[in-house]
């Protein structure tokens, strides 16, 4: 047996010293690195095993960071690719032919036994929780009456009709509903009894009397508190005070704009009451509706006048639309006087609605075209106090609602229709 102190000679076997250089018996040299002592052996057994499980760890570790970098640089990029694709195919592709985006319009009947009656059915409507501020106008007045529309939409407030016998007890009921804070007469007769009324009725409310000596003045005093509330003003619209129709058409317009309107004959010169304003508005730009009044207080003019009123009013909505108002929100109201259309100017100013204005109940040529051409383009669609109107244009499949009752039905009293 071969001690730990000995070497063998890889030539003849035989047993040499340790530390001897050459075999003692054939003279070879003595390799000691690959056969020797015990602990050498050992120690190189050793190594070989270590070098073998480095090995393996190293190969383990290449084939781990191999499947890292497929997953990290190829796999998960491809699969992450695929759902963003797949994410924006699903935004992009159209609608089923099976289902529709376009959403139905709605058709709202608004009216009452009278235009006291209507005017407090819209108020109802347009304000369902009351308001901080209310315009009372007189209801058998057209011509004061014709400029509130932008006053009644600068302080968001609803538009009422006074009966010359002073408040009856359902305007009274309505403006207790309302709870207004500052009310604004308008062409009232006798307006220290209706403020005795109101401040017997709401409490202490800031009661504002802006009628003048006559409807030119009361359009202005109307048009400087439109401004006194805005701050300032853009522009005016002239529309002429012996025709109510250009007035009550532009009112929604000008209303949802901010521009006070102010009044003139459709022929001869422009009222003092009404150039004074001019100057005091500080204005340079005026829209004049339905009138040829020479104008030189303002720079910039344009002007809608038609060979009549109606046709006027035509040119009035196109205008409208224009300056980028739609028939979204669409109001059909009678021609034939002023009231039913005067109140429906706070129902379309919030929304930027349109106003259609009928004869004898039905809408004349002009209007008829504008309603077929946009059509479509109409989701609410309140027809005050004309309901054999509604009936007979009512789409297929809308909703037909009488909000006097909050019924759905397809009848109501016209206050243009019924005894006034």
């Amino acid at each position: 047996m071969l001690s730990s102190d000995e070497k063998t000679c890889r030539q003849c076997h035989g047993s040499n010293p340790v530390g001897s250089t050459y075999c003692w018996y054939c003279g070879a040299r003595l390799r000691g690195l690959f056969l020797g002592s015990g602990g050498r052996v050992l120690a190189l057994r050793l190594l070989l095993r270590g070098s073998k499980w480095l090995l393996a760890i190293a190969v383990l570790a290449g084939v781990a960071y191999g499947v890292y970098y497929s997953l990290d640089r190829v796999v998960w990029p491809a699969v992450s690719s695929r759902e963003t694709q797949e994410a924006n195919v699903s935004t992009t592709l159209p609608a089923s032919s099976t289902t529709t985006t376009t959403l139905p319009r709605v058709d709202r009947q608004v009216g009452g036994g009278s235009r006291y009656a209507t005017a407090i059915a819209v108020s109802k409507l347009a304000f369902p929780t009351g308001a901080a501020a209310l315009v009372l106008v007189a209801g058998d007045d057209s011509v004061d009456a014709l400029p509130v529309g932008p006053l009644a939409a600068a302080y968001g407030a609803p538009i009422l009709l006074m009966p010359p016998e002073g408040l009856s007890s359902d305007l009274s009921a309505e403006i207790s509903r309302l709870g207004p804070e500052e009310v604004f007469l308008v062409g009232i007769s006798n307006p220290q009894i209706a403020r005795g009324q109101l401040v017997e009725m709401l409490g202490s409310p800031a009661v504002t009397d802006l009628t003048g000596g006559d409807p030119y003045e009361t359009a202005a005093n109307v048009a400087m508190q439109v401004k006194t509330k805005l701050g300032e003003v853009s522009k005016v619209v002239i529309a002429p005070s012996d025709s109510f129709l250009e007035a009550i058409a532009v009112a929604p317009l000008a209303s949802a704009s901010g521009w006070p309107i102010l009044l003139t004959p459709q022929q001869g010169e422009l009222p003092s009451p009404t150039a004074r304003a001019l100057v005091d508005l500080g204005v340079a730009s005026a829209l004049v509706v339905g009138t040829a009044v020479p104008l030189t207080e303002v720079s910039d003019v344009e002007r809608r006048v038609g060979t009549d009123s109606l046709d006027t009013v035509a040119l009035i909505v196109q205008y409208a639309l224009e300056q980028g108002v739609t028939f979204q929100h669409t109001a059909i109201a009678s021609g034939d006087d002023f009231p039913d259309g005067l109140v429906t100017e706070s129902l379309l100013a919030p929304t930027g609605g349109i106003l259609l204005l009928t004869q004898a109940g039905r809408l004349p040529a002009q209007m008829q075209s504008l309603f077929d051409a946009n059509r479509a383009a109409i989701r609410t669609l309140d027809f005050i106090a004309l309901p054999s109107l509604a009936k007979a244009i009512a789409m297929p499949g809308s909703e037909t609602t009488d909000t006097t009752t909050g019924e759905n039905t397809t009848e109501s009293t016209s206050s243009t229709d019924a005894a006034q």
